[in-house]
């Protein structure tokens, strides 16, 4: 026999639950929110978390804390917000990388991208093709007579996985595949200093990266991602105007993850103040001067931007395997 309860009853729990799921995304954060950096301080991620964090902290009168989890490609940080509880409150600050975690960790059971939801992209940056400075490399043309000479020892460096992506894929268009050795490191700032040093030729990396060093004589930026020339150098030809711009998967983005079981709602306002944040002045002089542009756009729009790489990647996958 059913039981029915009084509608006296029945409402006030209907109401709680309502005002409860609809609690879930109006009342966050409620309490300090981490961004976790999957490498070390000082790079393109670590200066967007840390000026993002500082908007987010005034905005949300909440504190927003930085954590640098460095290691394995970016996996130790992906792997510990995967295992995060889905509530908005740590959250993965990544690169187009975290589409090719899957194929250069064999041990990885779970694919990143199943076990986390775009959130916003946060920032976009051009690549550059870097040599050292104050050489006789000062284009690709000269880049490509050197390297094709038959005793030249040429070398490329390649940090994170989506370095080695774009630079293999550069290489080829350059005609140097086999005329050239790669070289991993576990992140850029290693492979800046060996640039620097004249151990290694050439690195393709984020021009946020090397724009100091380029303005300094240090290294010499010979191409960049960009669809026009950048004003801050406008002495510096695009992968286009080299003959490059078809290679894919050259441009870099910076955005966040929260695992996947996320609330809708908690992502929608995380990605509402990410939105903001592209359009704060204290964020803009942090970005602007380092190449890098805010973006702040939607879930939606950031999942198809992921989904767009991930395809590329797997395309390019036996490159990963093969490292």
């Amino acid at each position: 026999m059913k039981q029915w309860l009084p509608i006296a009853i029945l409402a006030p729990a209907l109401a709680l639950g309502a005002a409860g799921a609809h609690a879930q995304g109006s009342d966050f954060p409620d309490r300090p929110v981490t961004l976790i950096v999957p490498y070390s301080p000082g790079g393109g991620s670590d200066n967007i978390a840390r000026a993002t964090a500082q908007f987010l902290s005034n905005h949300w009168k909440q504190s927003v804390v930085v954590e640098n989890k460095p290691g394995a490609d970016g996996l130790i940080a992906t792997r510990m917000v995967m295992r995060e509880k889905p509530d908005g409150y740590t959250l993965l600050i990544s690169i187009p990388a975290i589409a090719a975690l899957k194929y250069i960790n064999k041990e990885l059971q779970d694919d990143p991208l199943v076990k986390l939801r775009p959130v916003s992209m946060l920032a976009t940056g051009p690549t550059g093709i870097v040599v050292k400075g104050n050489t006789d490399i000062k284009t690709i043309a000269d880049l490509k007579k050197t390297c094709s000479q038959p005793k030249a020892q040429c070398s490329w460096a390649s940090g994170e996985p989506f370095t080695l992506l774009a630079g293999s894929g550069l290489v080829d268009a350059m005609g140097l595949n086999g005329k050239m050795t790669n070289i991993r490191y576990a992140g850029t700032s290693a492979a800046v200093n060996d640039i620097i040093g004249g151990r290694v030729t050439m690195v393709v990396t984020g021009t946020s990266s090397v724009l100091p060093h380029h303005k300094a004589g240090t290294m010499k930026i010979l191409a960049v991602s960009s669809a026009q020339r950048l004003p801050q150098i406008p002495d510096v030809p695009t992968y286009a105007e080299e003959g490059l711009g078809e290679v894919e998967f050259t441009n870099n983005w910076y955005g966040i993850f929260a695992p996947a079981a996320t609330p809708d709602a908690v992502v929608k306002r995380i990605a509402d103040a990410m939105k903001l944040a592209a359009q704060d002045p204290g964020v803009l002089k942090v970005l602007q001067p380092l190449l890098i542009t805010p973006v702040g756009n939607t879930p939606e729009e950031f999942t198809g931007i992921v989904a767009r790489d991930q395809k590329t990647v797997d395309k390019l996958s036996d490159r990963l395997q093969a490292q």
